[in-house]
């Protein structure tokens, strides 16, 4: 027993020198091994002085047998990888031709290629003289010429680049002069792929429709198309570039990018990546490829996209780089608003008090921030869909969504689309934007716009089992408020513009003739007479009233108008002798102001608007400018001047939106004393008539020009709609404008149930509308309508 435990000590003696011993060894030769890389020798690289096989180069592989079938290249040794290695990441050679050396290489170099990270040079002709452009750098390679297809110049630009750099890049891709390639996308693609396996990326092809199955692929063999540009790794280029004499030799198409698809297949065994991304990372703009430009760039596919093809004319590739910078500023300044947040929930968490623009833009996006205390303090939502917005205050109510309204809406739904799909290469999914099926938006004046919007997506998987579901979500979406910017403007002074800029600013009145006060002297607008035709049956007070604003604004003032009353004479008793007043009214104005042109022209039968309005129009010369009045409209001396200014004879027509008046009633129901300004133009006194079309200044010929009235319609409305559609649907231009010197005096309507359903469905939205202001009528049916105690429970 004793022995036992002796000879166990033993060899737990032996086990604990053991390993202090392997210890000490081990540090010794971990130093020894340090201070050898740390210093070595200078006689050579480690690989020849270990003995270390090396490669053949492609110079020494043509030479010793095949050859090139263009003659042998002179080039110089391949370059050593120098200490700046860690930032060559990609070399790329670009291949273009000598003609367009001046254009597209300069374009490309002036724009994308800074942003490179590694080196970017041109392939094109040979030129004795070794001369380039804007200082690009330019490959000289002799027996290179520029004839299409351009085969024999790829192959011999892969052989260059693997001489000259393969052991200095890790990454070589081959692009054409009309790409676009994004240095910081290109980078962190290729960042996070493993280089030294052989690897063949870029978007797959298996040829068009019309060559699809005539270009020698077998069964499971593709090739990267070289529009889009196509990537291979060092290890790829290793293996496949000492074959390209057998590759040239053995060409079954015209297509370089399909011929280097299959070199590589033949001798790397890979080809090019099936990967659903691809299509996505190196976009090609298929709509547009025959104009040669990328023209919608505000999509998720150029956001999404490392290289976009094509950009064939040198202003499309300056506007692309001026676009994406723009998208990086937008990007920077969003960057800059997280930090403001961040601050201010880390001073929140110290028990601190943010300062400053943390302060105010270190919110929280939420769309809550501000709680009302009365119903004039709501920020109203304005209802959208995809073509729409239908307002809820005092614009038109449903109209097209503004062009700056759609921007910002679009480009929200990208920043979304953006967020959601941020993950999607390592989740195996990625969800396409189709549609809005509707949503809600205001402005919050104090954080932004806000959004709430239903969304139809459309959800496609390509890890396991592919599948393209469609989906609906919902969106809550704040585009938050950021710094507040300043822009300067240049003046340009009379005499001092240049050429170009007058050039320009000609262009600009050219295309948008809509004022002639830009264009000729005021004195010569002065003096043109508004002929005003009003067409009448009976309602003499209302004219009484029209009549009292025409003295006060034309008369008294000896403006130069005329006006012409078309009086239908109804077979009505009361009528008739409404007509007779009428007459002795006019008289008396005309007995007045003698030199004043007061006219009734007496029409008998059923009253049409449009008849009348055409019957006076031929009282007058072509080339009379005419207004089309009602005798409900009160106007001031300024809209004179805006007819005058705003009606071009042959070239535009004049269509005023009218103000119109609420019920009095209603709107001054607590107010002891009646209001009688007719312009107080408030959302609580009135409505702009958006879809009013009855007033309009035009030119006689104009009027004959575009067909008229239809004198067929009867009763009330329709026909100023149906002229106004002629005028859009001419040559002659129609301006239309809130004009505030012209409103609608309210008077009870009344709707003849004998009108067609469509003239009658009308009258009553415009009846129904002259009540008063939505928030007025809920007061008013609050006041009537009290709130008892026991209702709230």
């Amino acid at each position: 027993m004793l022995w036992t435990r002796r000879a166990g000590m033993t060899a737990r003696a032996r086990m604990v020198v053991g390993l202090c011993a392997g210890l000490f060894l081990g540090f010794t030769l971990a130093s020894w091994l340090v201070v050898q890389r740390a210093d070595p020798p200078r006689g050579g690289s480690l690989a020849t002085r270990v003995g270390c096989r090396r490669d053949p180069t492609a110079a020494e592989v043509l030479s010793s047998g095949a050859g090139d079938p263009g003659g042998p290249a002179s080039t110089p040794k391949r370059e050593s990888a120098g200490p700046e290695r860690g930032k060559n990441l990609v070399y790329v050679g670009v291949m273009t031709a000598k003609k367009y050396l001046d254009s597209r290489a300069v374009a490309a170099y002036e724009t994308w290629q800074r942003h490179i990270p590694g080196k970017v040079e041109f392939y094109s002709a040979y030129d004795p003289t070794g001369s380039s452009p804007g200082g690009l750098s330019r490959v000289n390679i002799p027996g290179v010429d520029d004839a299409y297809p351009p085969q024999k110049k790829s192959f011999l630009m892969l052989k260059y680049m693997h001489d000259h750099y393969l052991d200095q890049y890790d990454w070589f891709m081959r692009a054409d002069d009309d790409v676009y390639i994004k240095g910081d996308k290109l980078e962190n693609f290729l960042r996070g792929v493993n280089a030294t396996r052989p690897l063949y990326i870029g978007q797959t092809g298996l040829g068009n429709a019309e060559e699809f199955g005539r270009l020698s692929l077998d069964a499971g063999e593709n090739f990267c198309m070289g529009g889009p540009g196509m990537i291979m790794s060092r290890e790829t280029l290793r293996r496949m570039v000492p074959n390209i004499s057998w590759c040239l030799k053995h060409l079954y198409t015209t297509h370089e990018d399909v011929e280097i698809g299959r070199c590589i297949q033949k001798f790397t065994g890979v080809s090019c990546t099936w990967a659903y991304e691809s299509q996505h990372l190196f976009f090609n703009d298929y709509k547009n490829d025959k104009k040669g430009r990328i023209e919608n760039l505000h999509t998720v596919g150029v956001q999404r996209a490392i290289t976009m093809h094509p950009n064939k004319h040198p202003p499309y590739q300056y506007r692309l780089h001026n676009y994406l910078l723009s998208q990086r500023m937008h990007n920077l300044r969003q960057r800059t608003l997280s930090m403001h947040r961040e601050v201010k929930v880390m001073s929140q968490l110290l028990l601190e008090d943010a300062a400053g623009l943390d302060a105010k833009l270190g919110d929280v996006p939420s769309l809550m921030h501000f709680t009302p205390r009365e119903t004039a303090e709501v920020l109203t939502w304005q209802y959208l869909n995809n073509r729409q917005v239908y307002a809820a205050k005092d614009l038109q109510p449903r109209q097209a969504i503004p062009k700056a309204q759609r921007a910002g809406l679009d480009d929200i739904i990208m920043q979304m689309m953006e967020m959601i799909n941020r993950h999607s290469r390592t989740r195996g999914r990625i969800i396409d934007y189709k549609d809005i099926q509707y949503g809600y938006w205001r402005v919050n004046p104090m954080y932004g716009a806000e959004y709430v919007l239903d969304l139809l997506l459309l959800y496609r998987k390509h890890k396991g089992k592919k599948i393209n579901v469609p989906v609906r979500r919902h969106a809550y979406l704040q585009q938050a408020f950021s710094h507040i910017q300043f822009m300067e403007e240049e003046t340009i002074k009379d005499g001092r513009s240049s050429r170009s800029d007058r050039a320009a600013l000609g262009n600009v009145q050219k295309h948008h003739l809509v004022d002639k006060s830009r264009t000729a002297d005021l004195s010569s607008i002065d003096t043109e007479t508004v002929h005003f035709i009003i067409p009448l049956v009976g309602r003499l007070q209302t004219l009484k009233q029209f009549l009292e604003n025409y003295e006060r604004t034309c008369l008294r003032t000896k403006e130069k108008v005329k006006l012409l009353i078309v009086l239908f004479k109804s077979r009505h008793k009361q009528q008739q002798d409404q007509s007779s007043e009428i007459q002795k009214l006019l008289g008396t104005y005309q007995d007045k102001y003698p030199t004043a042109h007061l006219r009734i022209l007496f029409v008998a039968g059923e009253f049409s608007r449009g008849l009348g309005l055409e019957l006076g129009a031929s009282q007058f010369t072509n080339t009379s400018l005419l207004f089309f009045c009602d005798v409900d409209l009160v106007f001031q001396q300024s809209l004179l001047q805006r007819i005058r200014a705003k009606t071009i004879m042959g070239q535009q027509a004049y269509y005023p939106i009218v103000f119109s008046q609420y019920d009095p009633s209603v709107v001054h129901r607590n107010s002891s004393v009646s209001i009688r300004n007719n312009f107080l133009l408030t959302k609580d006194t009135g409505y702009w008539r958006f879809f009013g079309f009855g007033t309009a200044s035009l030119y006689a010929a104009d009027f004959i020009r575009v067909g008229q009235f239809d004198t067929s319609i009867q009763g009330w409305g329709m026909e100023d709609v149906d002229l106004f559609d002629k005028f859009v649907h001419s040559d002659i231009k129609t301006f239309r404008v809130k004009d505030p010197g012209l409103v609608h005096v309210f008077h009870p309507q009344a709707c003849d149930t004998h009108l067609e359903e469509k003239q009658y469905q009308m009258c009553l939205g415009t009846k129904a509308g002259t009540y008063g202001s939505a928030a007025m009528l809920s007061k008013l049916w609050s006041e009537r309508h009290p709130q008892r105690p026991d209702d709230s429970r």
